[in-house]
């Protein structure tokens, strides 16, 4: 295939001073451009396409969204006249407030059996070393005065 340009003489002094500066001939400059546009077309579309899958997804599974509008966003305009502007996903792609639904919450009977396990271990320290870190319970210091009552 045989591609011809008429470029104004301008433009063609520029382009031939370029490739004297490159080291290359004006046919080896044009077939650079074209390559590095086609590359830089495959490259941007494909990034383009990933972002908006990503953002898609966040939208889809954040747990401020509806998949239509952004609660958070709803806040910030309850006072003012603005009407709420529908999600957007690329801005969804960079929120700093975005938390996915899907992830598991913690279960309360893990924390409830560490909690008891904890009471215990505090107990059984207070038991031993009560007297060596200086605690008193209420129970021994209401002994200590019913005791200190009996003896008057």
């Amino acid at each position: 295939m045989k591609v011809t340009i008429e470029l104004p003489p301008d433009i063609e002094k520029v382009l031939v001073e370029k490739c004297k500066e490159k080291g290359l001939s004006p046919e080896q400059f044009i077939y650079s451009l074209i390559e590095w546009y086609f590359k830089r077309q495959k490259s941007e579309s494909e990034f383009f396409r990933v972002a908006k899958e990503v953002a898609e997804e966040k939208v889809k599974t954040c747990k401020f969204s509806d998949e239509s509008f952004c609660s958070l966003k709803a806040l910030e305009d309850v006072f003012s006249e603005v009407k709420v502007e529908p999600i957007s996903p690329y801005r969804c792609l960079f929120c700093v407030y975005y938390v996915d639904r899907r992830k598991e919450k913690p279960k309360k009977e893990v924390d409830t059996k560490v909690l008891d396990i904890a009471k215990l271990a505090a107990k059984l320290v207070v038991d031993l070393y009560g007297d060596r870190i200086f605690y008193r319970s209420k129970k021994r210091s209401d002994e200590e005065k019913i005791e200190k009552l009996l003896d008057l």
